[in-house]
């Protein structure tokens, strides 16, 4: 029965059709597919921005319960920001040291986009004040880098558009 079928058949290869439907059902894929990898970039910019809403938000409530002033320095040059804490020996910005991250004990307290699951994520510009940098003293208070307390609302922008609002005297953070 086999060799009766292969004779009918001119083979054992695709025919014409199969050939036609397996391109078209590729191409459906496709077009349902590249709408969800464009959209993916800009998901992970928002996720990027709720982590430092959340880091931002640690570092307030930290200054808060220790009552020791808590620094969040961000770097466009190494795309990153660092949560330090005030050396009670030697205040102010200059002495604070590395936080051990909460979540990965013995790591300092380093975010880095650009890498893992912020690839696509990077800080495009920081204006707190004078510099790149926040502090939050014992009651939640933000202020600069030369230890000014905000006046105005501090702006972190992602590459993007996605931006992180630090307001002046309470210090809570939002991403609209």
């Amino acid at each position: 029965m086999r060799a009766l079928v292969d004779q009918t058949r001119g083979g054992t290869g695709f025919t014409l059709i199969e050939l036609i439907v397996v391109l078209v059902v590729t191409a459906i894929v496709a077009a349902v597919a590249l709408p969800s990898l464009a959209s993916a970039s800009t998901t992970r910019r928002a996720i990027g921005a709720n982590q430092m809403v959340r880091d931002l938000a640690y570092a307030r409530e930290r200054a808060i319960s220790t009552g020791t002033r808590t620094w969040v320095v961000f770097s466009t040059t190494t795309n990153s920001y660092s949560v330090l804490q005030e050396n009670p020996a030697s205040p102010g910005r200059v002495g604070a040291i590395a936080l051990d991250d909460p979540a990965n004990p013995g790591r300092t307290y380093v975010q880095y986009f650009g890498t893992g699951d912020f690839v696509t994520v990077s800080l495009q510009s920081v204006s707190i004040g004078t510099g790149s940098e926040v502090g939050f003293d014992w009651i939640g208070k933000p202020y600069d880098s030369t230890s000014v307390a905000l006046t105005s609302a501090g702006v972190v922008t992602l590459v993007g558009g996605k931006t992180v609002t630090i307001q002046p005297i309470t210090g809570l953070a939002t991403t609209p």
